[in-house]
């Protein structure tokens, strides 16, 4: 039997059971290796189906394909075939619609999207929201109870009473998360109205492409305050050094704003912290609402443990949900990858959710936490590129010592839960500095594969090392 009729048959054979909680498996383990809070939405509005042999990953537009396939292409496949076997084809292709590709069988499921109202249905597709993120599955708690309250204010009637609106938080806090919870609720709850999700890295692609092409109209047209009632844009602090990009921008928040429109923003730091931004732009992302979005207490920690087992169907312990909220405290995105690991190891292992077997999971965790300090890093990375210790931290700025600091400092804010002022002492390095080799390192770890897959053994070897 050919080798392609074999394969055919194979996806066949596990269409009829399973088929869908494969994809659903191979789109977990995409999405858990993308530390970009923008990369995860886009990812995550994959839809994955199967025609005649060959694995079609549709992208919700042409852009979004672009990107993916230049940033994301061997994650990708390698997820897939990892799953489905080594012989798999596989295609990208764009949703139907405007300028898509008519390729690959029209996604199939039940899979609900919040964006599709007859009213605004054109509109919706381009929406670029995250369905998942919404009111229900933000769990609220004294870190970031401000910024929900704001939130729930303007999407239930409250519009432009705060404008802009700003979140800004560390990585993996829900600033994100929050933003697009807004735009859902807005297109489910009213007719008619136009959202706009966007991240300071397509907004940049986008003008730079007109630009070049000689269609700056165009874009500018699908910005108008005409065609847009709520804008989102995250990832603010992308910005700087976009000079030209930057004046852009401000024109469309003061059309939209004078419009009477509501702008959501997000990034990484307040707008009066993120340097080489223009004036006027830091000014007009200050003139709203600036909501910072701390890390959970554990309190919070535990009640987003409750939350994400009782959404995974499973029965968890209190004693077991006290270990997690106490062992787990860099993010909520690690909270809920320790949640949906026990979850799946008691489901393989057939066993029931116990203290043993939570800290039989999460030793290793426990161990880096007491074990991972920020000396430890700073000798870890000493060795590793084989760079002086006392060069690491040295006041030197050559590249051959800024790059493996600014890893450092990465994985110090990783693991670690010491503050920015205590890492910048430790590298002698101000605040600004510490937020700046984060957001540099942040930056190329989603668009450099090579930084990528560097920082990514490097972060495996930490986490196997024992003391």
């Amino acid at each position: 039997m050919p080798a392609s009729l074999w394969r055919s048959l194979l996806l066949k054979f596990l269409s009829l059971g399973g088929f869908v909680d494969h994809f659903a498996i191979i789109k977990k383990s995409i999405l858990s290796q993308s530390h970009a809070a923008s990369d995860r939405a886009l990812l995550d509005q994959l839809e994955i189906s199967e025609d005649g042999g060959t694995v079609f990953v549709r992208c919700p537009n042409v852009f979004a394909q672009k990107f993916l396939i230049r940033t994301y292409r061997d994650l990708i496949i390698s997820s897939i075939r990892t799953q489905l076997g080594e012989g798999v084809d596989v295609e990208f292709c764009a949703a139907r619609g405007e300028h898509a590709q008519e390729r690959g069988p029209a996604p199939t499921g039940d899979r609900a999207v919040q964006m599709s109202l007859p009213s605004t249905a054109q509109e919706s597709s381009w929406s670029g929201l995250n369905a998942h993120f919404t009111f229900d599955e933000f769990v609220v708690g004294r870190c970031n109870a401000f910024a929900y309250e704001a939130a729930q204010a303007v999407s239930q009637g409250d519009m432009t009473r705060y404008n802009p609106l700003y979140f800004y938080s560390d990585i993996g806090l829900g600033k994100s998360h929050i933003a697009h919870a807004i735009g859902n609720k807005v297109l489910s709850s009213r007719s008619g109205i136009n959202v706009r999700y966007t991240t300071a890295r397509d907004f940049t692609h986008d003008y730079v492409h007109s630009v070049r092409n000689n269609c700056l109209s165009s874009f500018k047209s699908s910005y108008r305050s005409a065609k847009v009632d709520v804008f989102f844009i995250d990832d603010v602090h992308l910005f700087k050094n976009k000079e030209k990009t930057q004046v852009e921008l401000c024109h469309v928040l003061d059309d939209l704003i004078s419009a009477g429109k509501q702008v959501i923003l997000s990034g990484f730091r307040p707008p009066t912290s993120i340097p080489q931004i223009d004036k006027g732009l830091r000014s007009r992302l200050s003139a709203g609402l600036v909501i910072d979005i701390k890390r959970p207490d554990k309190a919070t920690r535990a009640r987003i443990v409750r939350h994400k087992a009782n959404k995974s169907g499973v029965t968890m312990p209190e004693p077991v949900v006290e270990f997690i909220s106490d062992t787990v405290h860099t993010s909520i995105r690690d909270l809920e990858s320790a949640v949906m690991t026990l979850a799946a190891m008691s489901s393989l292992m057939k066993k029931t959710i116990t203290m043993e077997l939570a800290q039989e999971l999460l030793e290793g965790t426990l161990e880096r936490q007491q074990r991972i300090t920020i000396p430890y890093i700073i000798d870890f990375i000493s060795k590793n590129f084989s760079i002086p210790r006392e060069k690491l931290v040295s006041p030197s700025r050559k590249k051959d010592v800024a790059y493996p600091r600014q890893v450092a400092i990465f994985l110090c804010r990783r693991y670690t839960e010491e503050p920015l002022q205590i890492i910048g002492q430790a590298f002698s390095r101000k605040h600004s500095s510490i937020i700046h080799s984060l957001e540099t390192i942040d930056t190329q770890y989603s668009q450099n594969l090579k930084v990528k897959r560097e920082i990514d053994f490097l972060m495996e070897k930490l986490d196997s090392e024992r003391s």
